[in-house]
């Protein structure tokens, strides 16, 4: 009886050791299976689901546009996912990408977009009776998968069909009377002024303003030879007479810097022929602190010519 009873106490003491081993195994293996965070879990392929809601509606009313694609992110890049849809004649108002985790190890990503259309093509021609609602399906999309491995894979996805009914009622049709738009008829083409004398003024303006360009640049070339011109010594001249008449022509058109180099040349030829007080007179007006005058100039000149020195 001892040894039975020893057996039993053995045998519930390993069951009771099974039963926590187990229970911590799904604490530490399993946490989160229950809130769908935990779990092994991955699509082996891409799972997409879309939907559109309303799935009836009245004429203008924004439509939502959503496609969920479940995905193993060991297999496919999240990141890069993307889907190219076209929702003509809906314009899209508003999109959004969000990425969010699944069970397991899946990872959804889901696009949304916000649709609507007031243009005619989108215009139920049911009259509002709940029978000839216009059925509204919405081009097929393009998703693209990104691999890890390298490449991608395409799929064509396909919205649901969505009804769409007018805002006027059959009875609200049957008792309007449709009226055209009138549109006033633009009367004859008037002008301030004729195109063609428009046409001729700003012509012989033209011709004007490129008269005066041409004037103007005349001008200044004219100016230009004349100061060029301005001056011609006579060959016959002596070089003390080139020298006087030099500085004399600078000191009337205050070329200061001309004039001081016009009495240097003259002291130089002054010395060689043997004038040393008169060439000494010049050097010293030439490197005078205040400029050389046109009277002081035209005394020094007399002085020259008296004295026969030229």
């Amino acid at each position: 009886m001892i040894a039975d009873r020893s057996r039993g106490e053995v045998a519930a003491a390993a069951v009771a050791v099974v039963a926590l081993v187990g229970v911590a195994a799904v604490l530490v293996v399993g946490h989160g299976w229950w809130s769908g965070k935990g779990g092994s879990y991955a699509p082996r392929r891409a799972v997409v689901s879309t939907d559109v809601s309303p799935s009836r509606s009245l004429f203008g009313e924004p439509l939502t546009a959503r496609a969920r694609v479940v995905v193993d992110p060991r297999v496919v890049d999240v990141k890069h996912v993307a889907l190219r849809a076209d929702f003509k004649p809906y314009s899209v108002r508003e999109e959004s990408r969000r990425v969010r985790n699944g069970l397991g190890r899946a990872a959804i990503v889901e696009f949304a977009y916000t649709l609507q259309c007031t243009a005619r093509p989108c215009l139920p021609r049911g009259g509002g009776r709940t029978a000839a609602a216009e059925i509204v399906t919405l081009p097929r999309a393009t998703l693209t998968l990104p691999q890890r491995a390298g490449g991608s894979v395409t799929r064509k996805i396909s919205w649901p069909a969505a009804a769409v009914q007018s805002r006027l009622t059959g009875d609200e049709l049957g008792l309007s009377t449709p009226r055209a738009v009138r549109r006033a008829v633009p009367g004859a083409v008037t002008w301030w002024i004729s195109p063609r004398l428009l046409a001729g003024l700003a012509f012989a303006g033209a011709i004007g303003l490129a008269l005066c360009a041409a004037w103007l640049i005349a001008t200044v070339v004219r100016r230009d030879l004349t100061l060029v011109r301005a001056l011609r010594i006579p060959s016959h001249m002596t070089p003390v007479d080139r020298a006087l008449a030099l500085a004399e022509h600078a000191a009337a058109n205050g070329e200061v810097d001309e004039s001081r180099k016009a009495l240097e040349r003259l002291a130089i030829e002054l010395r060689r022929r043997e004038a040393a007080d008169q060439a000494e007179s010049a050097e010293r007006l030439a490197w005078s602190e205040r400029d050389p005058s046109e009277a002081s100039i035209h005394q020094l000149a007399e002085t020259v010519r008296s004295n026969g020195t030229h």
